[in-house]
């Protein structure tokens, strides 16, 4: 049996699990966990794809922070524009024979869009005969241009400042489609709200108060569970805001806030819109001669398209000492063509021979959908751990481990839904001199526990578990120090349990150390 698995295939399964964490169809959480060194540090060890390994770093997590709406998007390989190069030009019918001039067999890893160094993304249409590009393009309308060089370019979009921050590294670009999708990053719009502090308390839903600079009409509704506000759904999103904070009021709790994520405040998005806007579906880019034939003549040689759209239009250029075809230019890319036939005809010469083959625009046309067209079947992810006000982002101990869990539980069974969490025992004790960080404590209970931090203010251990076996009247033994009979004050349980959720993402890096005065932002690629 011959199968494929289109690139078209990959990018639909990318953009459903995007779609998926944008919509919170499912929930996911950033983990990271394990102090323990490798056996080189600036090295680490490959992750192994099996259950054990990854029972392995569970047992070591140390807390969760939920993926944002605004921490994905999809990503398309990232191929930049530098003078003196000849880069591939769009063809839907590239093969094994009829390959890019990179060697490319199909459009997918052809090099046939690139990015300025401003940030500007362009397909290129047609590449004067595999020429090098010596002119960077610049343009930011609808149509297709041509420069001196004779390169045929179209925009697609410009990456916004914050994408950049966020998605753009060496080796992927971040790629949106704008147009009948949910809103983001469109001027002054409130996009959505970070839940900073659920708060305490909350018997019945708050009331969403956004305020700033704005049109006023910006609203949402706020979402609760164990008595804290887990999340806010944006009802209105308004328009004009530069700045704009939120707050909670009823609810019968208190002390839940938020961070308002604004659009950008410039017209990138409104640049891409309009391309969306403007795209033409079926239109004919390029007729391509593939036998130049002999015996024509320029003042009667006729170009027929045949196929299901209407009015694409070409002419024929001949040189007149040999009576062959030299090009064909398209002077109306028409509409409405899945399929396209030339036909060359000649009423008085007896010109034979030649042949042409017509370029297809994708459908929607050229710059209708960024994602579809260049490709975009993977997805980054990014958050930053800067919240260092919450006890659940440990301090002073440093990670090796980070992994994506989707629908991580409480110990109670219920899909946890809040902004953070922590995976860790946190025990009081009367004296916290009594430990250290990476100690190992044992209970008398059976239990295994590693030390990962000491919050001396409150006499506060935070321990991950090998074997969670625990109760407020177990006795402990440090048995790194080799101090025994240690007691407990009181006990709080992890807010989720490590052992739930599926782990679909796992990563092994150099020791990344939090601390008070820094902001960590970790990112993940994940390919389709």
């Amino acid at each position: 049996m011959a199968l494929v698995l289109r690139r078209l295939g990959r990018v639909e399964l990318a953009r459903t699990f995007h779609r998926d964490v944008r919509n919170n169809n499912d929930y996911f959480h950033f983990a990271v966990g394990r102090t323990e060194a490798w056996t080189d540090e600036t090295s680490p060890e490959l992750p192994i794809d099996n259950d054990s390994y990854v029972s392995n770093f569970r047992r070591s997590m140390m807390f969760t922070q939920r993926i944002d709406s605004a921490d994905v998007c999809l990503l398309a390989k990232r191929t930049n524009w530098q003078t003196g190069t000849v880069y591939d030009e769009y063809d839907d019918a590239y093969t094994s024979t009829n390959q890019s001039y990179s060697g490319a067999s199909n459009l997918a890893d052809a090099n046939f869009f690139i990015m300025t160094d401003e940030f500007k993304v362009y397909k290129c249409i047609s590449n004067n005969k595999n020429g090098a590009s010596t002119v960077k393009p610049t343009s930011t309308g609808t149509s297709v241009f041509e420069l001196s060089d004779n390169y045929n370019w179209k925009f697609m979009f410009q990456i916004s400042a914050s994408d950049q921050n966020k998605f753009l590294d060496a080796d992927y670009i971040p790629v949106r489609k704008l147009t009948g999708n949910p809103t983001h990053d469109v001027t002054g719009e409130v996009d959505s709200i970070t839940i900073t502090a659920g708060g305490t308390g909350y018997t019945s839903v708050p009331t969403v108060v956004i305020q700033g600079d704005g049109d006023g009409l910006a609203s949402g509704t706020a979402t609760i569970s164990g008595g804290a506000v887990t999340g806010v759904t944006i009802t209105a999103s308004g328009s004009g805001y530069s700045f704009a904070f939120v707050t909670f009021t009823g609810g019968g709790g208190s002390n839940a806030a938020g961070t308002v994520n604004l659009g950008d405040a410039d017209a990138l998005p409104t640049l891409q819109s309009a391309v969306e806007g403007a795209a033409v579906s079926g239109t004919l880019d390029r007729v391509i001669v593939t036998a130049a034939g002999q015996d024509y003549a320029a003042s009667d040689v006729q170009v027929t398209v045949e196929g299901d759209g209407t009015g694409a239009e070409a002419s024929a250029y001949v040189n007149a000492a040999t009576g062959s075809l030299t090009k064909i230019r398209v002077t109306n890319p028409g509409s409405g063509y899945s399929y396209a036939d030339i036909k060359i005809t000649n009423t008085a010469a007896p010109g034979t021979g030649a042949t042409a083959r017509a370029i297809v625009s994708p459908q929607g046309g050229h710059g209708s959908n960024a994602v579809r067209e260049l490709f975009a079947h993977n997805v980054g992810v990014t958050v930053s751990f800067s919240d260092n006000d919450n006890r659940d982002l440990i301090l002073g101990n440093d990670f090796r481990q980070i992994a994506l869990i989707k629908n991580v539980k409480t110990p109670a069974g219920v899909t946890y839904t809040t902004n953070t969490a922590t995976t860790c025992h946190i025990i009081n004790v009367a004296t916290v001199a009594d430990y250290a960080v990476d100690d190992i404590i044992t209970t008398d209970d059976g239990g295994s526990f590693t030390v990962i931090q000491i919050d001396t203010t409150n006499k506060n251990i935070y321990l991950t578990s090998t074997n969670p076996a625990i109760t407020v009247n177990s006795t402990l033994t440090n048995t790194t120090q080799s101090k025994s009979s240690l007691s407990i004050n009181s006990l709080t349980d992890p807010e989720v349990d490590n052992a739930t959720g599926e782990v679909i993402y796992l990563d092994n890096r150099s020791p990344i150390i939090r601390s008070a005065d820094q902001v960590e932002q970790i990112k993940a690629l994940i390919r389709f």
